[in-house]
């Protein structure tokens, strides 16, 4: 970590010449009682910040090594973001099956930030708290790095956030990495746009619709195949009947609110208690 946090110091002094700031946090989360963990980048540039998996590079570097390969992957987080720097109007984005999909928010951040101090290898870190998305937040910041940015949508504090989690523990993120980039990072293969498709302006009310109507009939597509007398294979179960795919229809609405415990819970898609 010593190694880790020196590199970091180094990066507001060359930042005029046009790298991009590469921040590694670990995210662990929960989703019906498990225990989940990825990681997740955040990049700073001159003008921009940006969060998303942390898979996507892994599958970019793929890409550009073997050239001409087109492979993909989806968001595990669904905490895809663009915001400008030193700004609270953020751009979220989502993906639906083959669609993709643009959220914009303004969301400044009223942080209280206390004397109390921590120290983590040689940096001193303040903590500070809020209330956002319907949950109480701690964060722990260094003003030694003087970027006001950190996971997700939390910003505005005077230093980069290294540790933020709720106060329930069901979202906790770790700053675990530093890399510091020659030239500004390119996304727009799979952030501003999800490999080529370019993303839809939706409102939040536009946004639950579309949630919603999925939830409402997940295997409307695979519907059409069987009624066309065609066989419909789900987990490795072959479908051949009305009744079998009722059942999996089923199922599958329950597991999409089993496993939904989304981080801004004011902005949560409104799925039926039964």
């Amino acid at each position: 970590m010593n190694k880790i946090l020196t590199t970091i110091l180094t990066f507001s002094v060359f930042f005029i010449f046009g790298q991009t700031n590469r921040f590694i946090y670990q995210l662990d989360w929960k989703m019906a009682g498990q225990e989940m963990k990825t990681n997740m980048v955040l990049d700073i540039d001159k003008d921009f910040v940006k969060f998303y998996d942390y898979k996507f590079l892994e599958m970019d570097s793929i890409n550009k090594k073997f050239g001409g390969n087109n492979n993909r992957t989806n968001t595990m987080a669904d905490q895809l973001l663009i915001r400008k720097r030193n700004s609270s109007e953020n751009k979220t984005f989502h993906d639906n099956n083959f669609d993709y999909f643009v959220l914009s928010s303004k969301d400044k951040m009223n942080w209280k930030v206390t004397k109390e101090t921590k120290k983590l290898d040689n940096y001193k870190l303040q903590k500070a708290t809020t209330s956002f998305g319907g949950r109480e937040w701690t964060a722990w910041f260094s003003p030694e790095i003087p970027f006001q940015e950190g996971p997700f949508k939390f910003a505005g504090l005077p230093g980069l956030i290294f540790e933020l989690n709720d106060k329930d523990n069901e979202y906790s993120y770790k700053l675990v990495k530093s890399i510091n980039l020659k030239e500004t990072f390119d996304t727009k293969n799979f952030l501003e746009t999800h490999y080529g498709i370019n993303p839809v302006p939706v409102t939040l009310k536009q946004y639950h619709k579309v949630k919603l109507d999925y939830y409402s009939d997940p295997v409307s597509d695979m519907k059409k195949a069987l009624s066309s007398g065609g066989t419909v294979n789900i987990m490795g179960e072959n479908i051949t009947t009305q009744e079998q795919l009722d059942q999996k229809r089923k199922f599958m609405q329950q597991m999409i609110k089993k496993f939904y415990n989304p981080i801004e819970k004011d902005k949560a898609i409104p799925y039926p208690e039964k």
